[in-house]
């Protein structure tokens, strides 16, 4: 199945449905990598684990993780060092390091700008930034079109259907849904938004719900920061939540749905 976002816009007269693809995109010049903290080979799993002096643990299972953030990818800095787990970094293959993920795990990463999606390995430890979720090998941030840029919203998924065959049996959804609130230039705009939605949202059953920020780059001198919610447990709890925000007064929702 091609990989895909469905924006479902509301409108006066019903629902639309906009499919957003991008085209293949081309290597751009690698931008600085991060200053990154190796973790000594063999100990990937351990926990917990100290860099830059913060405490990390690491989770005993991936079983149904599902998460959404930023993504920053790195390349020929690492080059042919050592992983976390032993590995050999390889900037070309499809790849990934996670802060708390078991070694190995596969994964799903779907870019939430255009849609594209890929599936790795998470073999390595980082990024080790507080806004940052998972940091991707370079051949990995080409497959989903922003090696030109140094982030990108994404939700990552674990494939239990892969890492534990003796658990999950049958098909697998992979759905997954999410509300995009606002969109602004400016950082301060985006946390005053996100701090009314969790005030409105805090008396209700809705009080659960995580709510993002996460930046988009359209462009290399451009930067949004664009208030998320979810990740929405099915699409009658995103309706339902989406209306709840347009009441609220709080702006009409972006659907989104990760399929």
């Amino acid at each position: 199945m091609k990989a895909l976002i469905c924006f479902l816009l509301l409108a006066l007269t019903g629902c639309t449905m906009e499919v957003v693809r991008l085209p293949a995109p081309s290597p751009a010049p690698e931008p600085q990598p991060e200053n990154r903290e190796s973790v000594a080979p063999g100990r990937g799993n351990l926990s917990p684990y100290i860099v830059f002096g913060k405490t990390y643990h690491v989770q005993p299972s991936s079983l149904g993780y599902l998460e959404i953030g930023l993504a920053s990818w790195y390349g020929r800095k690492f080059h042919g060092r050592l992983t976390s787990n032993g590995e050999r970094f390889d900037m070309h293959s499809l790849s990934a390091a996670h802060k708390s993920l078991p070694l190995p795990t596969v994964v799903r990463v779907t870019n939430l700008d255009n849609g594209r999606r890929v599936v790795l390995r998470v073999n390595d430890r980082g990024p080790f930034h507080d806004e940052r979720l998972i940091d991707l090998s370079y051949a990995a941030a080409v497959e989903l079109g922003f090696s030109d840029k140094g982030l990108a919203p994404v939700v990552v998924e674990a494939l239990d259907e892969v890492n534990y065959p003796e658990l999950v049996r049958g098909p697998v959804s992979h759905e997954s849904f999410y509300l995009q609130v606002g969109a602004f230039s400016g950082q301060a705009g985006a946390e005053r938004l996100q701090q009314e939605l969790q005030n409105v949202m805090a008396l209700t059953e809705f009080a659960h719900v995580n709510t993002r920020i996460l930046q988009s780059e359209p462009s290399p001198d451009e930067i949004l920061h664009k208030v998320w919610i979810g990740p929405l447990a099915d699409e009658s709890i995103r309706d339902a939540l989406a209306e709840f925000v347009e009441v609220s007064g709080l702006g009409k929702p972006l659907r989104v749905r990760v399929e």
